[in-house]
């Protein structure tokens, strides 16, 4: 009912949601009807430049309220991000959107073929890096949606990408009309915008008071509004609405990038006030496409949130040492060569503001933009070029320079110049570093470069190596990292990345626990990913449909053949097994234990209105249960696309099942279904009410099997009673009876489970309590201990119930988000210990038993010999 209730107002709320009449009245393309039956869909969410440790410092500000939230309930995954080197945007999502880990050796630097200095904001930088590095990858958007990122990833749909298109673009192309409409629909999102701009030129007017007083360039803080207001808050607001339109119609995959905290972090240090500050609204925006994608019935969304890079707090070179870094290079050649070669300086941008001249390429204008430089054949090969927009930057030195040359030269930048790192191909074709501790060879001493405390040792010497091979690399390759020292950049910023630092080259990722990612461990135990691994997991996502059922708990997959359904095939049948034939070797729970759950899985239609047995496969994997008893499951049957829902749960877990329809109508099928860690064989299986008679009331049953567990055979009975009062008593007094509980042998272990219908204190569980005791913990008034419903539990009408071979170690409610919402119930999961003959007596005298309960945010004991994942 609850599930029906929701629908309805999803559907009104669909049909009258600002996102559809947009999409009406543009007469946009609308994929909803032909992606009805719920197939998977991705949201990518890139945080650009927040490193974990800011992040882990925003969560503790209370700066992501909502990221906090969902990584509390357990929906996400919170991991590192290895960026890889160098640590810059376009360099991470060529990793991410094509699998190719260094396809840029730095923000700025020559491309040799053409003698174009290429800065990766200019679409011909971007379109010819993808043109050659990546052309024969395949790529992670196609068929989707690309905003605000640098490549379009083979996006079908992509916008304000430096690859494709630009913002004037865009605008050019929007017709008046539609533009008036959307100003209409989107107007609170207008005053937002407004007042957001509001609050910045404040911001600007106290920075610009403070550069008067401290004698400052005061007019830079007025020239940064513009820039600032439209990367930090129209193209958020924009990307929030492209993002829920492309949801609406149904992209299987969309990328989006959250600009604001990068840029304000690379002008002020990355942990700054005004970068946190900024981090609510980015938060905010998160949220939105977050409820959007849980609600959209296009597909079945899941939401990655992930940044690509960090940022070190630097100070710049020229402002340490007096002098650029062009300047410096010079003074080293004239004390090598008696004939000095010219230096070429691409442009001024270490003068420049970063951000303005991003903004200024990002909108195409021709005012203030630095023009793309060129060098001619001669010119390259006579003259000395340097790119360095950060603090990663290229020596490209004239034809013919010895590799003596070059080592000399690097001793000099480093020992009189006061350059922290430089990287270059000694004669015998190694790879050297050199500081000013001494000459160093990778990838052997990759922690005299980055410093024992940089975890990420091993992938930084592999990525060093092949920024070295680039083949638009510099002869030189300097950086401003120094483990003893201040980090340096070789422009004009307060935070920088691009360089082999801790914090700029660990960001953090978010992963919903839906989707299986194959994590890396870092030498202190983090675990972590890169690129190339994001790239995989959603790749597999996408072309398999499953979720955790190839990297489930137990680490094993199910390749039974599932039994042809009646009449024909049923969808989701090739991986799912009616019954299981062979033995699976699974991890077995300590001596004498047992993890027991009860769940009516509402046949596996969530609280959002989507049929998802992955996600109840998910819930049961990571409580780790050794016996389950399912109710309310379809086989069959069209409202569940045709799927037998017991044998896809039991094959994506590797587990044993049985199943029994209490209802059955044209070969369509609903009823229970025990899933079991142990071999099972039926012992009985049946209805409980008459349906002979006049009354229409659902029809109610039982299942019961002999499990063969290691400490010998456990009967399990799986029920689910009826609505009515009267119904429960009559069933229950059919389930005491000599046809059922009433013919078992006291010397038996039961254990009987289900959805009662009914509280502790009812007289069913009163009257099933006189051989059996409720799995309960002392404090039955515990607030954690409800199951119904899930979304704000307010009864406790599940139930476990043990004979007195067992003694109830500890009972729990599971309520992280992917129970919550994937049933109208929660799971109610019990320990039990199976104690030996002489003890089970003794308990049996005695009635009385304290159990205890942890609370939802905390996880079960460990059982011995079996490694459990977090579940609270």
């Amino acid at each position: 009912m609850l599930s029906r209730i929701g629908s309805t107002l999803r559907k009104l709320r669909r049909r009258f949601s600002r996102t559809q009449l947009l999409i009406r009245w543009l007469r946009l393309e609308d994929a909803g009807e032909q992606n009805s039956n719920n197939q998977h869909g991705v949201v990518v969410l890139q945080l650009d430049g927040l490193s974990r440790k800011q992040f882990e410092a925003a969560i503790c500000k209370h700066r992501l309220p909502f990221l906090k939230k969902m990584i509390d309930r357990g929906y996400f995954d919170r991991m590192s991000f290895y960026s890889g080197v160098p640590s810059t945007t376009p360099a991470v999502q060529a990793e991410v959107m094509y699998g190719v880990p260094c396809a840029v050796p730095s923000f700025q630097f020559l491309h040799r073929a053409t003698g174009r200095i290429f800065r990766m904001f200019d679409m011909e930088a971007a379109s010819a890096t993808i043109r050659e590095q990546c052309a024969e990858t395949q790529p992670l958007l196609r068929g989707g949606a690309s905003y605000s990122n640098l490549y379009s990833g083979g996006a079908e749909e992509s916008a304000c990408c430096a690859e494709t298109t630009d913002v004037s673009r865009t605008l050019s192309d929007l017709n008046p009309l539609r533009a008036v409409v959307m100003l209409a629909l989107y107007f609170v999102t207008l005053l937002r915008i407004t007042l957001l701009t509001f609050a910045e030129v404040l911001v600007a007017t106290f920075d610009m008071l403070k550069a008067l007083f401290c004698r400052k360039d005061w007019r830079s803080e007025i020239r940064f509004v513009p820039a600032r207001v439209l990367v930090s808050v129209i193209m958020r607001e924009w990307v929030r609405i492209v993002v829920k339109l492309a949801m609406a119609r149904g992209k299987p995959i969309i990328y989006a990038n959250l600009l604001g905290y990068d840029e304000q972090s690379h002008r002020r240090g990355p942990d700054s006030y005004f970068a946190h500050w900024g981090l609510k609204g980015i938060d905010r925006t998160i949220e939105d496409i977050f409820h959007a994608a849980q609600r959209e019935d296009t597909r079945d969304y899941e939401v990655i949130v992930f940044s690509d890079h960090g940022q070190e707090a630097a100070t710049v070179y020229e402002f340490r040492h007096g002098q650029s870094i062009q300047t410096a290079l010079k003074n080293a050649f004239s004390r090598l060569l008696s004939e000095m070669p010219e230096i070429y300086r691409p442009d001024d941008a270490q003068k420049a503001s970063l951000l303005n001249q991003r903004t200024r390429h990002l909108m195409r204008t021709r005012r203030g933009r630095k023009a793309t430089s060129d060098l001619k054949l001669n010119e390259m090969a006579e003259s000395v070029v340097v790119t360095a927009m950060g603090p990663l930057g290229h020596i490209y030195l004239p034809e013919g320079t010895s590799t003596d040359v070059r080592a000399e030269l690097a001793q000099e930048l480093v020992l009189k110049e006061h350059v922290p790192l430089v990287l270059y191909r000694d004669s015998s074709g190694a790879f050297a570093g050199r500081n000013r501790r001494g000459l160093w060879n990778l990838p052997d001493d990759i922690i005299s470069l980055v410093g024992p405390q940089n975890h990420f040792a091993d992938e930084i010497a592999t990525d060093l190596i092949r920024l070295c091979q680039h083949e638009n690399a510099g002869d030189l390759i300097i950086s401003g990292w120094d483990p003893e020292s201040e980090p340096m950049t070789f422009v004009q910023e307060n935070g920088a990345h691009g360089s082999i630092g801790l914090q700029e080259t660990r960001g953090f990722a978010l992963i919903p626990q839906s989707i299986p990612v194959e994590s890396r461990t870092a030498s202190n135990g983090e675990k972590y990913i890169r690129g190339i691994d994001l790239h995989d997991c959603i790749t597999k996502y996408r072309e398999s449909g499953n979720m955790r059922s190839e990297w489930n708990a137990y680490g094993r997959t199910s390749h039974e053949v599932a039994e042809p359904a009646p009449g024909g095939s049923a969808r989701g049948e090739s991986s799912a097994a009616v019954r299981v034939e062979s033995s699976v070797s699974l991890a077995g729970p300590a001596q004498g234990r047992l993890r027991v759950m009860t769940w009516n899985v509402h046949h596996c239609r969530g609280m959002d209105g989507k049929c998802r047995p992955d996600r109840i496969s998910r819930v049961i994997a990571d409580s780790n249960a050794d016996l389950v008893a399912l109710q309310e499951l379809d086989a069959y049957r069209p409202r569940s696309r045709g799927e037998h829902q017991a044998a896809l749960i039991a094959a994506q877990l590797g587990m044993y099942h049985r199943y029994f329809p209490v209802w059955e109508v044209n070969h369509e099928k609903y009823g229970l279904a025990v899933i079991s860690r142990y071999p099972v064989r039926l012992f009985k299986e049946g209805l409980l009410n008459d349906r002979t008679g006049k009354r229409r009331s659902e029809p109610r049953g039982a299942i019961w099997v002999k499990v063969d567990t290691p400490q010998g055979e456990v009967s399990f009975l799986n029920t689910h009673l009826g609505l009515t009062s009267r119904e429960r008593r009559e069933q229950t007094h059919a389930l005491l009876s000599s046809e059922w509980l009433g013919r078992s042998d006291s010397d038996h272990a039961i254990v009987v489970a289900g959805d009662f219908n009914a509280g502790l204190a009812s007289p069913v569980v009163s009257m099933l309590s006189e051989n059996l005791q409720p799995a309960t913990p002392a404090n039955v008034k515990n607030r954690h201990v409800k199951t119904f419903p899930s979304p704000i539990p307010l009864r406790w009408i599940d139930h476990i119930l043990v004979s007195p071979h067992f003694e109830v170690e500890q009972v729990q409610v599971l309520q992280r988000h992917p129970a919550r919402v994937a049933s109208d119930h929660l799971p109610l999961v019990a320990d039990l210990v199976i104690c030996p003959p002489e003890q089970s007596l003794d308990a049996e005298a005695s009635k009385s038993r304290e159990v205890d309960i942890c609370s939802a945010d905390e996880v079960f004991h460990q059982k011995a010999e079996t490694p459990m994942t977090e579940v609270a």
